[in-house]
């Protein structure tokens, strides 16, 4: 099962919404850990690589597992799976909780050598620090440029994990597929139009891709120009309607992670049909790819853009 791009947004909004509560309710929650759980010890600087990791953010996640590290805990895991869950996720991997309202019980529970956060999980962090050493990770955030970020913090991770070589191999490997996408690109003359990336939401809104988002930053190295400069949210996507895409007029457009009911929805909506990109050259589609991904998420959106506008219209 895949998760529309619009319940992904609605959640990930209801969970940050949820940090407040969280934040009031610290002093009783916190003080029912602590009653249970010794303040943990400063981490080692490199941890050992059989240690023990948990992991409260689906896209830090995919980059643990493509380091070859599989966590012993994560937030939800069964949304992992239905964002995207490339890397695998193994089944053995135990349910901490929602993204900020982790169970402490069960993570006290799994004794963790090391707890990989983001730093949306701020207001959390005494509370996790008591049940082990916190490590800050950001992929996305306000000012950041996603694709660099993520990049980085695959070395961060590496570094902290002992799995160095494999971060390089990992970064190496996506070095070499981009690039060679991107001669793909260059022998298509799709370089030739601006692109706008969406994911639709219903028939009448889409989600964009925007400046700094992940796939922004991919279409970069790869040579292309983002049609869509906006303003967007942390995770450098912008929700519009579909009228607002109209000025677009020059664009190549790619639809991504389409669900068949709103696919459904978009072949019978006139206003689709009748935006120029649409209407002159069609539109490419790709499977789902998650905008808050990692390295594995960026190489992957690269190399089936590529193959999916071999095949559009100039």
């Amino acid at each position: 099962m895949v998760m529309s791009g619009k319940s992904f947004r609605a959640g990930r909004r209801r969970a940050l919404a949820g940090l407040g509560a969280v934040v009031l309710a610290s002093s009783t929650v916190g003080g029912a850990a602590s009653a249970a759980v010794q303040i943990a010890p400063t981490a080692p600087t490199v941890l050992p690589r059989d240690a023990r990791i948990v992991v409260l953010d689906w896209g830090l996640i995919e980059v643990v597992l493509s380091l070859g590290v599989v966590p012993v805990g994560v937030s939800r895991p069964v949304w992992y799976t239905r964002l995207d869950g490339d890397p695998p996720l193994p089944s053995t991997v135990v349910d901490t909780g929602l993204l900020f309202q982790p169970n402490f019980e069960v993570l006290a529970a799994l004794k963790p050598d090391l707890i990989v956060v983001t730093p949306w999980h701020a207001p959390l962090r005494a509370m996790l620090e008591r049940v082990a050493p916190t490590f800050t990770v950001a992929m996305f955030g306000p000012g950041l440029d996603i694709y660099p970020a993520v990049r980085a913090a695959t070395h961060q991770l590496g570094a902290k994990l002992g799995r160095d070589r494999e971060a390089d191999a990992l970064l190496q490997r996506a070095d070499q597929q981009i690039a060679a996408a991107a001669q793909m690109v260059a022998g298509t003359g799709a370089a030739q139009r601006p692109l706008v990336v969406l994911r639709a939401l219903d028939n009448r809104h889409v989600s964009v891709a925007g400046p700094h988002s992940l796939f922004d930053g991919v279409l970069r190295q790869l040579g292309l120009v983002n049609a869509w400069q906006g303003a967007t949210d942390p995770q450098g996507m912008a929700e519009a309607d579909l009228a607002a895409l109209a000025q677009h007029s020059d664009a190549q457009a790619v639809l991504f992670g389409t669900p068949p009911a709103i696919a459904a929805g978009l072949s019978r909506s006139p206003l689709w049909h009748a935006l120029p990109f649409v209407a002159q050259r069609g539109v490419a589609q790709i499977g789902p790819i998650p905008p808050t991904g990692g390295v594995v998420a960026a190489t992957r959106f690269a190399t089936s853009l590529v193959q999916a506008l071999q095949g559009v219209p100039r």
